[in-house]
């Protein structure tokens, strides 16, 4: 189970921004669970060397976030296609209900696919990572 999903998050979105070394003892340690000494062991360091690595990548990353706010703004656009979908769906319940409306609940399946596509983004934003794992 990862430490921290917020922290996993900022890491996938500026690790890149962060040095190779840091990136990877964050990576070890966030999205593989190792611990301060397994990461310690794996670099011949202190494990409170691991611990200062870490706090400084995580004051990089949440920085990174304060200025540039891309998960912010990915998240507001999640929520927003949300919003959207529940929309589409009332209305789509409400022309179901009618036979003369129908044809438009029909428009509206094709609109909330469109809309689950989008949220399937949010769960595999990487389309070339999923093709490697086939």
């Amino acid at each position: 189970m990862s430490k921290n999903l917020g922290m996993c998050q900022l890491l996938d979105l500026y690790g890149g921004l962060l040095t190779e070394k840091q990136r990877d003892i964050m990576d070890m340690y966030y999205n593989d669970d190792f611990s301060l000494g397994e990461i310690a062991d794996h670099y011949d360091i202190s494990r409170q060397g691991v611990h200062d690595a870490i706090k400084r990548g995580d004051e990089a990353l949440e920085e990174y976030e304060s200025k540039l706010g891309l998960l912010g703004a990915d998240n507001a656009h999640k929520q927003e296609i949300l919003e959207y979908k529940k929309l589409a769906l009332d209305a789509f319940n409400e022309c179901n209900a009618h036979r003369s409306f129908r044809s438009v609940a029909e428009k509206i399946v094709t609109l909330l696919e469109t809309f689950d596509a989008r949220l399937a983004d949010y769960e595999n934003p990487d389309p070339q990572e999923e093709e490697s794992k086939d």
